[in-house]
């Protein structure tokens, strides 16, 4: 794209919601929830993303999850006052939660009541055997995966996570309950017992019999059974993240008011279907969720734009919304990306993350001529 095309499309451009990411460490004090906010309002964000549940604790008061470290003031409610503020500005809130992605610091919780300690039988497992609340820190950075995650395919994990966003949706007036993490680290998970044992007693095999014969043997392998199995357990730990989403949708539409309910989710719908048994169309399709937040973070503008072709057609684009990393580029290769995403048709756009224009005050003015936004 030239760049005379590229400075003649600006006045064209225009975005339905501009939605912002903001991680839990600005909900610390009320300056810096007062200060997110009043860049909301200067900059036309209708939509705040602000991460309440990050590591297995709230910045919330919760009578079911135990209090961030961070919070040294626990005379006051962060998600109640930054809906307050927020509200006063017209600016809608999602209550954004880190869902099966449990720890991820070398250092464990200080507060014993952590979820950590309090069911360590209910964390994540890799075909290795290694449970990881067992695993050294440095494992994780070696596998690629963020942290110690709770398991999907536990029963009481799925209603444990449902009673949390139960009771923030019925204490705080949210606009929005916003999923992330909501998948497993890799594909090579989850072989915690209580799924191999329920899927054993379904199926009449242990799953992580699977797990050796797809890494030994699978690919000289003509034994249509074995495949078939293979496939089930794919979809036996695909349908357990469905059915904790579908279980959410449910529960929110029974409440008396209206709450949306999105994912943050992988942008390539393939990827996130197989590899991490994130099946997000499909979730859209049934009409589970109001919409997604793709994280579409690519550095490169050819891998960024590729995205919206591996992209479903039947899909209405007005329920995909186009997350834009700003943390790992500079404004102007965001700001193609921006214009990239609205000729593209896409017209929701969040930012990944707050935190780097409040680092960087003129980064923001620069993707700002996209959307021809002015007070």
């Amino acid at each position: 794209m030239t760049a005379h095309l590229v400075w003649g499309l600006l006045g064209l451009l225009q975005a339905q919601s501009l939605g912002l990411w903001v991680i839990r460490d600005q909900l610390v004090t009320r300056d810096k929830i007062d200060a997110f906010i009043n860049f909301a309002k200067q900059n036309n964000f209708n939509d705040l993303f602000v991460q309440v549940r990050g590591r297995g604790d709230a910045f919330y008061k919760s009578s079911i999850v135990t209090f961030n470290d961070l919070l040294s003031d626990r005379s006051w409610d962060p998600l109640e006052y930054a809906l307050h503020k927020a509200h006063a500005e017209g600016i809608k809130v999602h209550a954004w939660l880190n869902v099966f992605l449990l720890w991820s610091a070398e250092q464990k919780p200080r507060d014993q009541q952590h979820l950590l300690y309090v069911h360590p039988e209910w964390c994540a497992v890799d075909d290795d055997g290694v449970k990881d609340i067992q695993r050294p820190f440095s494992d994780f950075k070696k596998n690629n995966t963020e942290g110690i995650y709770l398991s999907p395919l536990v029963p009481e994990v799925r209603r444990y996570l449902i009673e949390i966003i139960r009771e923030i949706a019925i204490k705080y007036d949210v606009d929005g309950i916003h999923l992330d993490y909501i998948r497993y680290p890799r594909s090579c998970y989850d072989y915690n017992v209580t799924g191999r044992l329920i899927f054993k007693e379904k199926y009449g095999i242990d799953p992580i019999l699977l797990a050796i014969t797809n890494k030994s043997i699978l690919e000289s392998l003509s034994d249509f059974n074995i495949l078939e199995y293979i496939a089930k357990w794919d979809d036996f730990r695909r349908e357990a993240i469905t059915e904790l989403v579908r279980s959410t949708h449910q529960m929110l539409s029974a409440l008396p008011r209206s709450i949306k309910l999105s994912a943050a989710v992988k942008p390539d719908p393939d990827e996130a279907r197989h590899f991490f048994y994130q099946d997000w169309e499909n979730w859209l399709s049934q009409n589970y969720l109001e919409f997604v937040v793709i994280m579409n973070y690519a550095k490169s503008s050819e891998q960024f734009e590729a995205i919206f072709k591996k992209i479903d057609p039947q899909l209405p684009k007005e329920q995909v919304w186009v997350g834009i990393g700003v943390y790992n580029q500079s404004p102007f290769d965001a700001l193609t990306k921006t214009m990239l995403t609205i000729n593209n048709n896409y017209q929701n756009i969040v930012f990944f993350s707050y935190e780097t224009f409040q680092k960087n005050t003129a980064y923001f003015p620069v993707i700002r001529r996209a959307f021809n936004l002015t007070r």
